[in-house]
């Protein structure tokens, strides 16, 4: 059979050999387009063009499956979800994100996709264990509001909310442990079989790199019945660059993202 033709033993999505080929790179460079109100969407700083999401559904998922965001922000994953006739469920702790998802949504005449305002911890249990085909979510990062950025007084300062109002003083370890304990809920609604994929770029604060997507990953892989199986780097070249360090030390410019895909298996 030709890799260019669909073969129907393919559980995980509907793509051709040539595509589940092509998809299986580890690296995604592509250029998405500055569209779909993303004027409006900036107000959330951790927005992901909803092109890239649904580049990432359709590796994923099929037609009419129904895909789960705990961390919704501003919709991406959700509009995503729309663009490619699939269903979604998305949760945020801020009513403003969930705003903006739903005026994005008619502005663009797409489908309005369920959505819930609150603790995730908490509104996950309204979602029955063992109903979602796929988790596509972009966490809040570890208090990066609340920590002094650079000397640099050009620089704008991050517009990425916090989960909740209590982590100023909130330990890289506490971040870490909060995360989980959402992360294995929503992964409980999970379908066995089914993948999950986790938005998280690292940080370098206080002349430090800290790899907060590998700790994240360490952190998950307790859990039996996830099991890791890839980890995408997405590069976003649309990223402005500023002269850190120089001239007396190397500090990078964080142009990447990990995408970190973890499966349940039994």
């Amino acid at each position: 059979m030709g890799t260019n033709i669909y073969d129907d033993r393919n559980t995980v999505n509907d793509l051709t050999g040539s595509e589940w080929k092509f998809s299986t790179k580890t690296v995604i460079n592509k250029a998405y387009p500055i569209n779909m109100q993303h004027k409006l969407r900036s107000e959330h700083g951790g927005q992901k063009p909803p092109e890239l999401c649904a580049d990432i559904i359709k590796i994923f998922t099929k037609k009419g499956n129904l895909i789960l965001d705990p961390f919704m922000g501003v919709g991406g994953t959700l509009l995503g979800a729309s663009l490619t006739d699939r269903e979604a469920i998305g949760i945020d702790i801020t009513e403003r994100w969930i705003e903006i998802y739903k005026k994005v949504n008619k502005l663009e005449n797409l489908k309005e996709q369920k959505t819930i305002l609150g603790d995730s911890l908490k509104k996950l249990d309204l979602i029955e264990n063992d109903s979602i085909d796929f988790i596509l979510t972009d966490v809040p990062y570890w208090n990066i509001d609340t920590l002094k950025h650079t000397r640099n007084k050009k620089i704008k300062q991050s517009k990425l909310n916090n989960f909740d109002n209590d982590t100023k003083n909130q330990t890289k370890e506490e971040w870490l442990q909060q995360m989980y304990d959402i992360i294995y809920k929503a992964s409980r609604k999970l379908k066995m079989g089914k993948y999950m994929a986790i938005f998280i770029g690292d940080m370098y604060r206080d002349k430090e790199y800290h790899f907060l997507s590998a700790e994240l990953a360490m952190k998950i892989k307790k859990a039996e019945d996830l099991k890791m199986k890839s980890n995408i780097i997405w590069v976003d070249n649309s990223k402005s660059l500023h002269v850190f360090g120089y001239p007396r030390a190397y500090v990078p410019s964080m142009i990447h993202q990990n995408i970190l895909i973890f499966r349940r298996e039994a």
